[in-house]
């Protein structure tokens, strides 16, 4: 029974260092210095800015000043509110501020998809839908509590045309708060993943993620794919694999951002991660066999590899979990073969995991601090715009991390339940400081 234990933490732990030594060699290029790559457009792509919001009185006035100071011509793009079924003030809020908003609560269409992207292609359909194509070129996705760089659409505008009009452009997305240790954990996570997971992957030619806020999509692509018609709850994630089997592009953009709202709390935390993960499960499961069936097909395109590496990759205190028990049970093995127990007898296959075992884990092990210490340091010294003091840093990267194992063993466990979606509460109306 142990051995049968241990072969299958082996097989586990030679998975996770698959995992790891990708996101070692994608983070060595998130060291180069960022140099601005595209030609400064002229203003020309016309922009549809939907913002999904769900009783969000709190920070939608905060959002639509900040977002009425975008440097864009006018003319060239239309701002809505999706008040998706608030029963609070902001509908009444956006009156206020002359701001057209789409209340769903009408319902003058039949709901499609879940959650939030229901809300949104309620919108697309009270907006024309078909003839959204030739009124604008891109769809601007924000969320209620999101602030943005003023240059935002001139800086998609000339990255999109410089690039041939790609699918999708995913835009930096940074934070606005950072003061407790679960929103300072979000915000590093977010440093890592920009730089050295987002800007790396454009430097090598890869697709891009989309991150669920801060993202255009080209109108075309959305309406002729059917809109936000999707089933799982992670629309961006469903997207991001959509565009990428369609033979599209999602790029990214390190030269704009925008500012979301991180949890403060524990709770919320937990709440917002296992949606995220049981819909990211959803996404890796229903996808997994047409990915492999793309790979052959093109093949041995690695592209797709690295598609199923970025579905089925766990979270690094998973992964630093497994090495755990890795280490422990290899000890307990090896000590019980030298004291000579009988239940310490492998098989062939139980002796070559035992041999090439902890060498591996020694590796992992440093791996681990480049990850947990040094990515998020450097990271966040190049690219936040919160500087954080690294102690506390290190202190919420690895609190989010380990309670990152709770909410993927539960998102596991619930991939089916794609229905519930659980709104993430905001309350912050302006960016803080550490």
């Amino acid at each position: 029974m142990l051995e049968v234990l241990f072969v299958l933490v082996g097989i586990m732990s030679v998975y996770c260092f698959v995992i790891e030594t990708y996101s070692v060699f994608l983070s060595i290029f998130g060291y180069k210095k960022l140099e601005k790559y595209y030609t400064e457009f002229d203003p020309e792509a016309k922009f549809l800015i939907l913002v999904a919001a769900h009783n969000e009185e709190d920070v939608i006035e905060s959002t639509l000043e900040n977002l009425e100071k975008i440097d864009y011509p006018k003319e060239l793009f239309d701002l809505y509110v999706v008040n998706d079924n608030s029963t609070d003030r902001t509908g009444e809020l956006c009156d206020k501020r002359g701001t057209m908003h789409i209340d769903t609560i009408e319902k003058k269409f039949q709901r499609e998809g879940v959650g939030k992207s229901a809300g949104l292609q309620y919108a697309l359909r009270a907006l024309g839908f078909e003839k959204l194509k030739e009124k604008y070129d891109m769809l601007l996705i924000l969320d209620a509590d999101n602030h943005v760089d003023s240059n935002i659409l001139r800086e998609i505008n000339s990255q999109w045309l410089y690039e041939g009009k790609p699918e999708a452009i995913q835009t930096y997305l940074d934070s606005k708060n950072a003061q407790s240790i679960i929103s300072v954990g979000y915000a590093i996570s977010y440093n890592i993943m920009n730089r050295f997971f987002q800007l790396s992957k454009k430097r090598l030619g890869l697709n891009n993620a989309i991150g669920g806020t801060g993202f255009a999509v080209r109108m075309d692509w959305l309406i002729n794919t059917g809109g936000f018609c999707y089933k799982s709850l992670v629309e961006d994630l469903e997207m991001s694999i959509e565009i990428f089997k369609s033979g599209g592009r999602v790029s990214w953009n390190h030269f704009t951002r925008i500012y979301d709202e991180k949890p403060d709390t524990l709770k919320v935390s937990i709440k917002q991660r296992i949606r995220w993960c049981q819909g990211h499960w959803y996404v890796a499961f229903n996808n997994f066999g047409s990915l492999l069936k793309g790979f052959v097909k093109s093949k041995f395109n690695f592209r797709y590899i690295d598609q199923l590496i970025y579905l089925f990759g766990m979270g690094k205190a998973v992964q630093i979990g497994i090495l755990l028990i890795a280490i422990v049970l290899s000890l307990v093995l090896n000590i019980g073969i030298v004291l000579g127990y009988p239940w310490a007898t492998l098989s062939g296959l139980g002796m070559f995991i035992l041999k090439w075992i902890m060498p591996t884990n020694i590796l992992r092990f440093i791996l681990s601090f480049y990850s947990y210490i040094g990515l998020p340091i450097y990271a966040n010294y190049i690219d936040g715009s919160i500087k954080i003091n690294p102690i506390k840093m290190i202190c919420g990267v690895f609190v989010v991390g380990i309670t990152y194992i709770y909410t993927q063993i539960v998102g596991l466990m619930k991939w089916r339940n794609q229905s519930t979606w659980v709104k993430t509460p905001h309350k912050h109306k302006k960016k803080n400081i550490a």
